[in-house]
């Protein structure tokens, strides 16, 4: 079994295995170049007047494919003195912590990035917004004025990322500008910049050829003479249009206008399929079939031209292609990475699937398992669903997720699992954990509980789980510990079971089950039976599985703040505290059981600067998704340390929020008298005298429409009882109807809001 030196969240970290976020080392420094041109280009004159005009921070270029945004921009940077920084974005960079390392390469071209960002970055989960964004605003306030390209945009779906590419936006040195290329809109706050005056905006019209820039590219090309009403039929056809004006000219060559004219009809791809055939048809067989087989790469090499076309001189045709200018572009000087025009790439696929059916499946296939031996998982996974091998993908996901996970990388993660639908992961049981112990974490909504219920519920074996568990009943049990969807007598039991399985010690899952078990048995009441598994989750943790250590410290810094032994607890929270420091973790919720303890120990000290210990907590709150009963740990904590300060507000705020988990999670074990204790020291600083137990269970049914006899029923009393006690109630509250009795009661957390 690989070894595991660390988790999140009850997550495997995996020794031993390497994944490469991107293309090898080659593919990517060339992301960061302007890109190569091997074409005359149209000057456009015009458009660049126009850019040289736009001093806005954000520029964008927003069109479809082939409108000549890249090379439109590749022209700016050449009539431009100022330095510009490319990256090519892929699909890869839709994770924070990977476009944040492309950017902290690309950035330090031109800003002084210190080293340490990338440090940051290969820990367990980088501290982005504590100090990494720091790091790059700094550097970028030193930075003299350049242009950053963000150039194939619509890669990027995450909204983390892209708060990434806002905070570099709002962050840009006097004289800078961000241009991005993009396919789609970007999830920037567009409105709230075109009303500040800071977008200048490029779209389809602005990007569209006129006649005269229309003349000089049938001038360029050489294969028919510009004559008006050539012009005229290409502008029509196209509406300007660039790559379908050059699909248009290279089809023209050695045909009369007369011929080939009438034929340029339909839609952009009508046009790009009808051009490629007609290219594609001229070139001998060897290429044809090259042209076809290697269109399924997303990028092609050398290597997986090899690999697709089954012929060891598919470099010399690779770069005999590109020489030839068939739709393929190098994306550096070293001739080891293209990429094929994308209209091109889909009408060569389909041509491949006419002629020969069934064989873009298992070229993908074929690319996927050598993307996996290239230890490339992200284009074996998509090139394995591609080719329709839902198992082979499935495998490669359900055992590298932990790695990435550890790495920060969960948007990754999120992005590969999305890319199967339902049926695919319920087929397989690996990955139906994997969608659990992911989304669970990822996804407050719907996808979350869904995935959630479905993890927890599935029948499971006794085989080897590819996460590192030793089967995957325990990875279930172990998910089902950590969420406990069905209350803490289910946790109890499930971590139990989680602790049995996993019972060698020297392991990181050990560890993990250990600090589940102690957590259960804390929660059910056990507390000095949690201690022990506590304590061996902390010390295992130390050696195999540092993220589990740092939860362990943090639980049992909290139970010693129960038992009011604040020494213990001081001691227990420094050591998590200076874990913490040293793993980096930035928005974990290992964290929150550290921070939690924290604030109840400064709130002793009426001096201590509570505020920034519950900043703290807020912040983590906003970047994850609590479990139910880890909610309601943090709103009872946070609601005692705030009446312990005299903040009633914020106390009664607490309890209500505490009363509404509650009525949603009903087995919480020693929890449910946590809020009974935090509602009762709300009550006494706001009703003229503490409520009893037959009052408050009155009160409980008053936001009901049950008539005072039908309470009386619900109750087993009397309705003359019912009847005293809602007097009682009126006025220990001091109101005078029922609807007010429920709102003085909401307002000041006795009841949960409405």
């Amino acid at each position: 079994m690989t070894a595991r030196t660390g988790s999140i969240d009850g997550t495997p970290r995996l020794e031993g295995s390497r994944w490469r976020a991107r293309s090898p080392t080659a593919a990517a420094s060339a992301n960061f170049r302007l890109p190569p041109v091997h074409v005359d280009l149209v000057p456009r004159t015009a458009l660049l007047e126009r850019l040289a005009a736009h001093h806005e921070p954000l520029v964008l270029f927003c069109a479809p494919a082939g409108s000549g945004k890249t090379m439109a921009l590749r022209q700016w940077a050449d009539d431009d003195p100022r330095p510009f920084v490319w990256l090519r974005l892929e699909p890869a960079d839709d994770d924070l912590v990977v476009l944040l390392r492309e950017l902290a390469e690309a950035l330090g071209t031109v800003a002084p990035v210190d080293a340490g960002v990338v440090d940051l970055l290969d820990l367990t989960v980088p501290p982005v917004r504590e100090r990494i964004l720091p790091m790059l605003a700094g550097a970028l306030a030193e930075a003299g004025s350049f242009v950053l390209v963000l150039d194939d945009a619509q890669v990027i779906a995450s909204k983390r990322a892209w708060g990434v590419v806002d905070f570099v936006l709002r962050h840009l040195p006097a004289g800078a500008q961000l241009a991005v290329g993009s396919r789609a809109d970007p999830e920037l706050p567009l409105a709230r910049l075109r009303a500040a005056g800071e977008l200048a905006a490029f779209r389809m019209a602005d990007l569209a050829f006129d006649e005269a820039e229309t003349a000089d590219l049938v001038r360029l090309i050489g294969s028919c003479d510009p004559e008006p009403d050539v012009v005229e039929a290409l502008l029509t056809a196209t509406e300007g249009w660039a790559a379908g004006l050059r699909f248009a000219c290279i089809s023209a060559a050695d045909q009369s206008k007369e011929e080939w004219l009438p034929r340029l009809a339909g839609g952009n791809g009508d046009i790009a399929a009808y051009v490629t055939s007609e290219v594609v048809e001229r070139q001998p067989a060897e290429i044809q079939e090259f042209l076809m087989r290697t269109s399924v790469l997303r990028q092609p090499t050398p290597a997986s031209c090899v690999i697709v076309t089954e012929r060891d001189d598919a470099g010399d045709l690779l770069r005999r292609a590109a020489h030839e200018e068939l739709f393929l572009t190098p994306l550096g000087d070293e001739g080891l990475h293209y990429r094929y025009h994308h209209l091109f790439a889909e009408a060569m696929a389909a041509e491949l699937e006419r002629r020969h059916p069934g064989e873009p499946r298992r070229l993908h296939c074929l690319a996927g398992e050598w993307c996996a031996r290239q230890d490339d998982s992200d284009g074996a996974v998509y090139h394995l669903l591609a080719g329709g091998d839902v198992a082979a993908a499935a495998t490669i996901v359900a055992s590298s997720w932990p790695i990435l996970w550890d790495r920060g990388q969960a948007e990754t993660v999120r992005r590969w699992l999305l890319s199967f639908d339902d049926r695919q992961i319920l087929s397989d049981k690996a990955l139906t954990l994997a969608a659990g112990w992911v989304f669970t974490a990822l996804d407050a909504g719907e996808l979350g509980a869904r995935w959630g219920r479905v993890a927890c519920d599935a029948p499971m074996t006794d085989e080897p789980s590819p996460d590192g568990a030793s089967s995957l009943r325990s990875s279930q049990a172990l998910l089902r510990a950590t969420v406990a969807p069905d209350g803490i007598i289910r946790m109890c039991k499930d971590a139990e079971l989680a602790a049995k399985l996993e019972a060698t010690p020297g392991s990181g899952w050990h560890a993990e089950a250990q600090v589940a078990l102690g957590v259960a048995r804390w929660l059910s009441g056990s507390t000095q039976r949690a201690l022990h598994p506590l304590a061996l989750g902390a010390r295992e943790g130390s050696i195999y599985n540092s993220s589990a250590e740092l939860a362990a410290l943090g639980y049992l810094s909290l139970i010693a703040v129960e038992q009011e032994e604040w020494g213990v607890a001081e001691e227990y929270e420094a050591r998590a505290s200076a874990r913490l420091a040293e793993l980096g973790f930035g928005t974990s919720r290992r964290c929150l059981p550290m921070l939690l303890a924290r604030i109840a120990i400064l709130a002793r000290d009426p001096h201590a600067d509570v505020e920034t210990a519950a900043a703290d907590v807020h912040r983590l709150l906003k970047h994850m998704v609590p479990h139910p009963w880890m909610a309601l740990l943090t709103h009872i904590v946070l609601g005692e340390v705030a009446m312990t300060r005299g903040d009633t507000i914020e106390g009664e705020a607490h309890a209500a929020a505490a009363s509404a988990a509650l009525g949603r999670y009903p087995d919480a074990g020693v929890l449910r008298q946590h809020v009974e204790h935090l509602r009762q020291g709300v009550e006494r600083t706001r009703v003229a005298e503490p409520l009893t137990a037959a009052e408050h269970r009155v009160l409980d049914l008053l936001p009901t429409y049950y008539t005072e006899s039908q309470i009386a029923e619900q109750l087993y009393v009397s309705r003359n009882t019912v009847k005293s006690h809602v007097k009682n109630l009126y006025r220990k509250l001091g109101v005078s109807s029922r609807a007010d009795a429920v709102q003085r009661s909401r307002d000041i957390g006795l009841l949960p809001p409405g």
